[in-house]
Order: structure tokens, then sequence, then C-alpha cells
């Protein structure tokens, strides 16, 4: 198994007190690696814990969407342009998702994942190099993909919530219903 770079943020510079800036009661703003650290009521250990799960979604976010951009391009059969137009519809939003994970871990003052490296070294999800596999087993792979994510940021959003972090909370419950409404379609597909 690949380890997983951590994401984790670094501990702050001492904060000069503010009385010495001749603020009373505030303190100057504190950096970390010359990026300034977010005073959102978090700890440096929750904002790094919090980035570690937010770029681990994001590296699943983009195999989920690397699959089904590769199935919405070699899809034949029957079904060709129903599942063309669903694969592409879900590349689509698994697009947007993934910006909008990028966007959270800097709001939380971590670094987003940028390279496939990293992806790959975080992912949960699997890929399958050189297999073509029929519609039916398409839209199969990608249903139990997105159940996997879905269960993976139930996990999240509790750890989230431990870690008082109601923003990436919510942020996350807001993921998986959008991850459960891509499954219900696929799910649907393989029904009687």
């Amino acid at each position: 198994m690949a380890t997983r770079r951590s994401t984790k943020t670094q501990p702050a510079d001492a904060a000069t007190d503010g009385a010495a800036n001749g603020k009373k009661g505030k303190q100057a703003p504190t950096r970390s690696g010359g990026l300034l650290v977010p005073n959102i009521g978090l700890t440096d250990q929750a904002r790094g814990q919090v980035c570690d799960i937010l770029n681990a979604c994001l590296s699943n976010t983009f195999v989920l969407y690397t699959k089904t951009r590769n199935y919405h391009w070699n899809v034949t059969g029957i079904e060709f342009i129903q599942l063309h137009q669903l694969f592409e519809e879900q590349y689509e939003q698994l697009d947007v998702a993934m910006d909008a994970i990028a966007e959270r871990v800097r709001q939380v003052g971590g670094i987003a994942f940028g390279t496939l490296q990293e992806f790959k070294s975080a992912a949960k999800l699997g890929e399958q190099p050189g297999e073509r596999p029929n519609a039916v087993q398409m839209v199969r792979n990608l249903l139990d993909d997105h159940e996997a994510v879905i269960r993976q940021l139930r996990q999240d959003a509790e750890t989230a919530d431990e870690l008082k972090d109601v923003g990436t909370n919510d942020f996350l419950t807001g993921l998986v219903q959008e991850h459960e409404k891509m499954a219900w379609f696929l799910r649907a597909h393989l029904e009687d």
C-alpha cells in the first residue's frame, strides 16, 4: 500500500503579541510556510486532519472522474447514447466537485493536491488499466466506486464533526448527497 503524503499544516510561527503592535486584544496574523494561518476556531492539528481528509476525498474524486471519462469515451452497445450522455453528466459533476474540494482545502489553510502522483498515493479507489469492460460492467464499476466514496464520506463527516469543523462536516454531507444521486442513476440502469 502506498504511503500518503501528509498535508497537515505546519505549526504557526509565534504570533506577535497584540499589545506590542498597539492593538489591544488582537494578535498579528501568524504565518506557516509563507501562508497566513486561518484563525477559524480550529487547532492546527484539527486543520491538518481535515486537510488530509479533504485531499484523500479529492484524490478519490479524481480517480472516479478519470474512470467515468474513460467509460464515456469507450462505452459501446445498445445503450451507447444513454450511457455516453449519463457518463458525461457525471464526469462534469465530478469536475465541479473536485474544484470545490480543492477550494475547501485552501479555505481551512491547507495545500490542495494537484499531481497525479499525489492523487494516486492518497486514493483508495482503484483503476483497471488495460481492461475494457462492457457497458453493464462499466455501470457496476462506477456504482461500486460511488458507494465506496459515500461510505468514506460518511466516516469523514463524523470525523470533521468530532474535530468541531462544522463547515467541513456540512460540505462533506453535501458531497454524500451528490454521490447518492449519481449512484441512484447508475443503479437504475442495472435494475430490471
